[in-house]
């Protein structure tokens, strides 16, 4: 895992405060008797129905819903005693301690994430989400808190003395958590040559699935990849698809403030190390208990 160095932090910090700048200003502008035909200010009152206001509300209810996935260690997981544990939870918990609140997290399948923070059911997501573009037509994202480089390709160790390459996957099955830049990845790559057989959680469904044929590979984040091959052993690691990119908080379109101040707060969290330190102190944890 690769933490941003803080000059692209910077960079990435100005052009959220101008954009928020911007956006809330377009905002008032149109609900303040600015130039807007109907049909636009309709849209962007259902757009921003949801977001805009919400670090008031969340502040005046005293509770912070952060919807997440616990199936993704060490980022996010059920631990040994029943709790959610993992570094997104400990986010979690600081998110909520610098707004003032109390933490409330709500498990539920990654792929149902997107729609609970546009409805309203949470207030964000905290669970290892990628910056994608396109996903910015659906949600906002706050500034990225950790980036990676390539995504792990699992297999059984006793097949690990055939493996040729990628063209070694050709008719095989390949186990990704649905509706992740895992499962992006292997379509690009092995779609049409491989069967891509999705799973709604990576441990230990997915993982049991390899151990016991119904696949042949998995594909996961490489410090998620390297977690589970320490805990199941007859599993390596032989390969990686290549890949960069960023994970941040998501947020409601126009949650302009509550976007700004989670922001504030991860920037501060990087820039003491002790984003750094939670990242090291849970993976730690989550292989001791495994």
């Amino acid at each position: 895992m690769a933490v941003l160095e803080p000059k692209t932090l910077i960079a990435v910090l100005v052009a959220l405060v101008v954009g928020l700048a911007l956006g809330a200003a377009a905002y008032q502008a149109v609900f303040s008797g600015g130039q807007a035909s109907q049909p636009e200010m309709q849209a962007l009152q259902e757009k921003c129905s949801v977001g805009y206001g919400l670090l008031g509300e969340i502040k005046e209810r005293g509770v912070l819903k952060v919807g997440t996935s616990a199936d993704w260690p060490p980022y996010e997981y059920i631990d040994p005693q029943g709790g959610y544990a993992g570094i997104d939870i400990e986010l979690a918990k600081k998110i909520a301690d610098g707004l003032g609140v109390q933490l409330e997290i709500v498990d539920m399948k990654f792929a149902a994430l997107f729609q609970a923070v546009q409805s309203g059911k949470v207030d964000i997501v905290i669970a290892d989400v990628a910056m994608k573009p396109e996903r910015l037509e659906a949600v906002d994202f706050t500034i990225p808190y950790r980036c990676e480089t390539g995504k792990a390709i699992i297999i059984k160790a006793e097949d690990a003395s055939s493996y040729t390459g990628f063209d070694w996957l050709s008719g095989k099955k390949i186990g990704v958590q649905s509706a992740t830049v895992e499962e992006e990845l292997a379509n690009k790559y092995f779609g049409g040559k491989a069967e891509i057989v999705t799973y709604d959680r990576v441990y230990p469904e997915m993982t049991i699935a390899l151990k016991t044929g119904k696949i042949d590979a998995m594909v996961a984040a490489p410090d998620v990849a390297k977690l589970i091959i320490a805990a199941e052993e007859g599993l390596v690691i032989i390969d990686q698809i290549p890949y960069f990119g960023c994970s941040t908080v998501v947020v409601p379109h126009c949650a302009f403030e509550l976007k700004k101040e989670v922001s504030s707060i991860i920037w501060d969290l990087i820039q003491s190390g002790e984003l750094q330190k939670i990242i090291d102190q849970e993976m730690e944890k989550w292989l001791q208990q495994s």
